[in-house]
């Protein structure tokens, strides 16, 4: 894992994400990985544009709420520009149904691909406090999706 550390009130940029991946693709090179994957910030500032840049495909994580819509068609203008694939899950899919079909009309429409749809679950609150990933905290509904939406991330970029 490739990471940094930032101090408080320390700003995330561009130039630090395209240092991170720099590093991450030179151990990858070296040990000869055939996947990176790099987790980006929320939004659309410079750090998701560096995020992206150059990948293979994008996985936007959006919620059913306005700020979350407003983002993906953000996101959906950046992986159109690039022509990144772009994949989409929903989380917390269930909290508004109505975004939810926006969402996915917006996928349908820029030919992106729902990976996933995640329900609201407190699994994650318990996962936290236990000091577990979610998959190792339980089963349940959310859980078999995010499985089901690893083994959809698996067949669309490898």
């Amino acid at each position: 894992m490739v990471h940094a550390q930032l101090g408080i009130a320390e700003g995330n940029s561009g130039k630090l994400v395209s240092l991170i991946r720099s590093e991450a693709r030179r151990i990858a090179e070296e040990r000869e990985y055939s996947l990176i994957i790099s987790d980006g910030s929320p939004g659309i500032g410079c750090p998701v544009i560096a995020s992206i840049a150059g990948a293979t495909a994008v996985l936007v994580v959006t919620e059913p709420t306005v700020s979350g819509i407003h983002d993906l068609e953000r996101v959906a203008e950046l992986t159109g520009h690039f022509k990144i694939k772009t994949l989409v899950c929903i989380n917390k899919a269930d909290i508004n149904p109505e975004n939810t079909k926006i969402i996915k009309q917006i996928a349908l429409e820029r030919k992106f691909i729902v990976v996933a749809e995640i329900p609201y679950d407190n699994i994650f609150t318990r996962a936290q406090m236990q000091a577990l990933s979610v998959i190792e905290a339980g089963d349940g509904e959310a859980v078999s999706n995010i499985r089901t939406l690893w083994e959809a991330v698996k067949h669309e970029i490898m």
